[in-house]
């Protein structure tokens, strides 16, 4: 029996660049109608001509999703790590809440701030704060 072992490249993108790639995912996901729980199914035709539009977009505008399904649920696992663990202190949680706030998310600094109730100035120390306990947490993962 031949069994297919999958190896993570975790130099292929940053920090940032795996959080963005994956919310590109989560979209795709969610627009393709897949299995996320809140039941949304965009139309298919949109979403095919939205796809096939090879033209440069505006990075904050739209993110090509370029990983593959395991990336994704290997990004999700690390999250989920951070998010359910005990051991993870309630201030770090928060810092990694923001920088998926903005890069999965794709939200503007600004907009962190606001929802987040703080500064913009303290939303991107956040930011940075959620980037470097990661980092910390899995070292394979890139600051930049």
């Amino acid at each position: 029996m031949n069994a297919v072992v999958t190896i993570m490249d975790w130099s292929k993108y940053t920090i940032d660049g795996w959080l963005e790639q994956f919310g590109a995912w989560c979209e795709t996901a969610r627009m393709k109608g897949g299995e996320l729980p809140d039941g949304l199914h965009i139309n298919q035709i949109y979403w095919l001509i939205r796809e096939a539009d090879k033209t440069p977009k505006s990075p904050k505008c739209y993110i090509r999703c370029e990983i593959t399904d395991f990336e994704a649920e290997q990004i999700q696992a690390l999250l989920r790590s951070v998010f359910n663990s005990k051991s993870v202190d309630y201030q770090a949680k928060y810092a990694v809440m923001c920088l998926v706030k903005h890069k999965v998310e794709n939200r503007s600094l600004s907009a962190v701030a606001t929802l987040t109730n703080q500064s913009k100035p303290i939303a991107h120390m956040m930011i940075n704060c959620g980037r470097y306990f990661i980092h910390s947490r899995d070292n394979r993962m890139k600051i930049g």
